[in-house]
């Protein structure tokens, strides 16, 4: 093994004592004005937000509609606790009648000198506590995560910084969060398990920031993990997971409610089951890479050059091996599938012949029809993960979406209103990825996307179980209280561009969008073609050259056409035939 870098190690430690020091401080302070957060109704934590005076607690969803007799106890630094006009001493039981979400209890307390009083409200939404001072760096905090099955929570340390692009600048207030979870004795990892779902120190707090439904990513992501077939390694490595399982819940952030989010695990290594870094030869095995804006090289059409050992590639991003941990970074499996894209796009025969060794093509096929379907523009060439099992045995990259926030209709910023890019009646004029743009043209895929996508219709992709799917998530919020209180905490914020936020009209809105949705992709989209020859071929001899010109021109200028030679001449598929086409032609010629 290569001997550690001592002078990075010395400043990574000097930092980290840094960080700690200011964790203590920070604890202490905690500790000082954390007399809200120290009621227990039931066995589950009560927790304080200082916007709204409420205490809001997390219990089982059986509760609810029924009546409930809880034991309620609080530390020593509260005194004269008083529930709906009666008196509570500590580890009194008091019955509260016909739980029910958004259902408020009066309350009120005296904490130091101070009489406080507010209301007391249940939902059954999880309860993460976030405490500490956040910005683009890690900072030690705590967080604490109240689960409603479970026993009374307690504060753990944790790495914290806010994370996202366009939803993490200066002029943003509901942020993003990644978390770290740390062992309080020597700050080393710390796994913990949440929801039922993987053991891990390594956990996200999605806001939904510019989401007026605020569920359509974590929604639509338990959709593909339904739907999609799994990578093609999977016969034997049976728990891979190709997509973020998560959890709405409930933030406080520093005392202050701060809405619903969805907290989920991240794409990594771990859950796509990628073969580990070899550290003792210094070997690649498996790698995972994401492609977070749009460039050439991320929609695999005309590939920039990369620099030596970095972590970024044009748009790309490489996340394992981690470039901090192994000084060492792979880019030759992705690169490799990159410029084979590049070629096949230019030859229908190589890319049948062998697009089945660079992609993992089930994978790829469910993926073109999932973001077809919920029409997500932001997640056609970015917003993509690809994972490659071990390079040392297999090149084929599997496809994983992650943010899933512009779709079903929602538009990339609430500033803006743009009906014609978001209608549900939308061509998919849209996908730039070049090796699914081409995978469309091939009759043979074609052939088994139509097939895939009929049987997918009976099943996922019914438009019922499609409906209900999401209006079930904001049911939940709805009656668990959570919608209200979101609505009430973010409506007309600068967030929303000042708009009002109403998950039920959303709703609504989504529903109508996806009923004529699928009705229009059975109709116009995922539809029996008929093979009219190849694009710029426009005389169909089966060649394109010089005579394709002549015959595109004679077209332009007023000669006679078919429905085949329209199809082969609109180069661009624009449903118009003018320069733009010819040029087209000349480029196909000239390549």
């Amino acid at each position: 093994m290569r001997p550690k870098k001592t002078g990075y190690y010395i400043i990574h430690i000097f930092f980290e004592m840094k960080n700690r020091l200011f964790l203590v401080l920070s604890l202490m302070l905690m500790a000082a004005t954390s007399w809200s957060q120290t009621i227990n109704i039931g066995g589950h934590r009560a927790v304080h937000d200082s916007i709204n005076d409420i205490w809001l607690c997390s219990i089982p969803q059986s509760l609810f509609g029924d009546d409930f007799s809880a034991v309620v106890t609080y530390g020593d630094d509260i005194y004269d606790l008083v529930i709906e006009e009666h008196p509570l001493e500590s580890g009194d039981s008091y019955y509260f009648s016909a739980i029910e979400g958004g259902k408020n209890y009066s309350i009120s307390l005296v904490a130091g000198d101070s009489l406080i009083t507010g209301n007391l409200t249940f939902t059954w939404l999880p309860i993460v506590e976030l405490e500490g001072t956040f910005d683009n760096s890690y900072k030690y905090g705590t967080v604490t995560v109240s689960e409603p099955d479970s026993a009374y929570a307690e504060p753990l340390m944790a790495k914290l910084k806010w994370r996202g692009g366009a939803t993490n600048t200066l002029s943003k207030h509901k942020r993003n969060y990644r978390i770290k979870f740390v062992n309080e004795e020597d700050s080393t990892k710390q796994n913990h398990r949440f929801f039922g779902l993987r053991k891990d120190n390594n956990w996200i707090l999605d806001a939904g920031q510019m989401d007026f439904l605020r569920v359509r990513n974590r929604v639509s992501t338990d959709l593909w993990l339904d739907m999609a077939r799994r990578p093609w390694y999977s016969d034997t490595l049976p728990n891979v997971h190709n997509g973020s399982r998560g959890k709405m819940v409930e933030v406080i952030l520093n005392g202050e409610y701060a809405g619903i989010y969805n907290m989920c695990e991240p794409i990594d290594r771990k859950q796509l089951k990628l073969k580990r870094y070899d550290e003792e030869n210094e070997t690649f095995n498996g790698a995972l890479w994401t492609a977070y804006t749009w460039t050439r090289t991320v929609t695999m059409s005309k590939p920039a050059k990369r620099g030596t050992n970095s972590r970024f590639w044009d748009g790309f991003e490489a996340k394992y091996p981690d470039l901090d941990e192994t000084r060492k970074v792979t880019w030759d499996v992705l690169d490799n599938a990159v410029k084979f894209a590049g070629r096949a796009d230019k030859d229908t025969l190589l890319y049948i012949d062998s697009i089945g060794e660079y992609f993992d093509m089930p994978v790829m096929q469910d993926y073109y029809i999932f973001i077809v379907t919920l029409q997500a523009l932001d997640n056609e060439s970015k917003n993509i993960y690809y994972g490659c099992h071990d390079m040392n045995d297999n090149h084929r990259l599997t496809m994983v979406p992650w943010d899933l926030d512009i779709c079903l209709g929602q538009d990339y910023s609430p500033q803006v209103s743009r009906p014609d890019i978001i209608k549900p009646e939308r061509q998919v004029d849209w996908i730039s990825h070049v090796p699914m743009a081409d995978m469309v043209q091939i009759e043979e895929y074609w052939n088994q996307i139509l097939e895939r996508y009929r049987e997918l219709r009976e099943t996922k992709l019914n438009t019922d179980s499609l409906v209900n799917r999401y209006r079930a998530a904001i049911d939940e919020l709805e009656n668990s209280g959570a919608a209200a209180r979101e609505e009430n905490r973010w409506s007309r914020d600068q967030d929303l561009a000042k708009k009002v936020l109403d998950l039920s009209q959303e709703m609504d809105y989504v529903e109508d969008w996806l009923r004529r949705r699928m009705a229009y992709l059975d109709e116009n989209v995922f539809i029996k073609r008929i093979n009219y020859g190849m694009k710029g071929d426009v005389n169909n001899d089966k060649e394109i050259n010089i005579a394709d010109v002549n015959a595109l021109i004679d077209i332009i200028l007023g000669a006679a056409y078919d429905e085949g030679t329209f199809f082969r001449a609109d180069i661009n598929s624009d449903n118009e035939l003018n320069i733009i086409d010819l040029n087209g032609i000349i480029d196909l010629i000239l390549n």
